[in-house]
Order: structure tokens, then sequence, then C-alpha cells
């Protein structure tokens, strides 16, 4: 009964039963994409904070660098552009740092906002594919002069929208809602690798730009787990 009363919603009132079909597989593929990338790039930034102070204590930026790039993913690549901002500029360390932090940032929230708006849309779409399905069970029964049972069960049918709208918007928001805590969990990385720079660069630590590095931040973050 239910399955025949879905593909019925699903054939009828294709209106709204296709844009929610969509807000299903995109909010699906979301889930999964960030899922991946976010564990592909989760690192144990304390093993290298304490490894690389000891390196920036001797001013070997050479060494810190290489085990930034050795840690790989979003943090190896804020660390690596780090190390090289304090090897060349000292003065405005922070503010160019803050940039490489947005920035990456900007790689661990990608599509996060598409999960955001489906959390808040598909539930006024369900409603409002029930609010046209009542409408529509009221006319049609009313000039047919039908029995309440089966005014009831249209209704009931009518529903099944909002049910669905519902459905698709709660596992959005929850999906949304662990990701963001996720990225803030990033977000507080950089800003230890933020303080570890800082204290370095506002010290009296001679520093050079290691030899033969570009800027080290790179969009390769699938580079396998490092145990720092």
């Amino acid at each position: 009964m239910i399955f025949d009363d879905l593909i019925r919603f699903l054939i009828n009132d294709w209106w709204i039963s296709l844009p929610m079909v969509f807000a299903s597989i995109l909010t699906v593929a979301v889930v999964f994409e960030r899922a991946l990338f976010l564990s592909r790039n989760r690192r144990n930034i304390g093993k290298f904070v304490e490894r690389a102070q000891r390196e920036l204590e001797k001013g070997n930026l050479n060494s810190a660098q290489s085990m930034a790039e050795t840690m790989g993913g979003v943090l190896g690549d804020v660390a690596q552009e780090g190390i090289r901002l304090l090897g060349v500029n000292r003065k405005g360390f922070e503010t160019a740092f803050d940039i490489t932090i947005g920035l990456g940032l900007r790689k661990l929230d990608k599509n996060l906002s598409i999960l955001g708006t489906i959390g808040a849309v598909a539930p006024f779409v369900g409603l409002l594919g029930t609010v046209v399905g009542i409408l529509r069970s009221f006319q049609t029964f009313a000039q047919a002069g039908a029995r309440s049972n089966q005014l009831a069960s249209e209704i009931g049918f009518a529903l099944i929208a909002t049910a669905a709208g519902l459905v698709i918007a709660i596992i959005a928001v929850v999906a949304y809602n662990i990701f963001q805590s996720i990225v803030a969990k990033f977000e507080d990385d950089m800003q230890l690798l933020k303080l570890l720079f800082l204290s370095f660069s506002e010290s009296g630590m001679p520093a050079k730009m290691p030899a033969g590095k570009s800027p080290a931040y790179s969009p390769s973050t699938e580079q396998p787990y490092q145990s720092y």
C-alpha cells in the first residue's frame, strides 16, 4: 500500500517529486564526497607541531618544510606555506598566513552550502506539495460527493510530500552540522599552526627561505595518512 502510494506520488505529483528526488541524490553525493575528502585529510597535528617546534628553534626551516610536505593534506599545505612565509615575510606574516588559512578553509567548506540549502528548502517544498494535494482533493471530492473516508485517504496521500521533504531535510541538516564540526576542528588545527609560527616570527630567530622550495600551497590533498 505504501509502495503503491509512493509510485503514485512520483508519477502524479512529478512537479514536486522530481525536485525531491534530485535533492536526495544531491544530498547523498555531497555527503559521500565530503566524508571521503575530510577523512583523507585528517592528520595528527599535535605530533607535527612538537617536531616542527624543535626544528624551528634550531632555525632549520628546510627540515620543517620537509616535515610539512610529508604530512600532506590541507593541513600540510597550510603548514608549508606558513613556513615559507616565515622565511620571506616576517613582518607581515600574520596577515599573509590568515589568507592561507582562508584558502584552506574554502577547500574544507566546499559544497557544504548545498546541504544547508537543501535542509532549509526541502520541508517547504514538501509542504507545498501537501497543500496543493489537499486543495485538489477537496475540489475533486466536493464535485463527486465522495465519502469522508475517501477524502481522509486522499489527504493522507497528500501528506507523503511533507514526509519526504522532512526526511531529506533531516539527513541534510544532520550531515551539514557534522561536517561543520569537523571543519571547526581543522580550523583549530590551523590556528595552532598560526600560534606556532607567530611565536617564531616575533622572535629574533634567523630564518631563510628554504632553497629550491616554491610556494607550497598546492591543490594536492590526496596523500596517504602520515602519523605526525
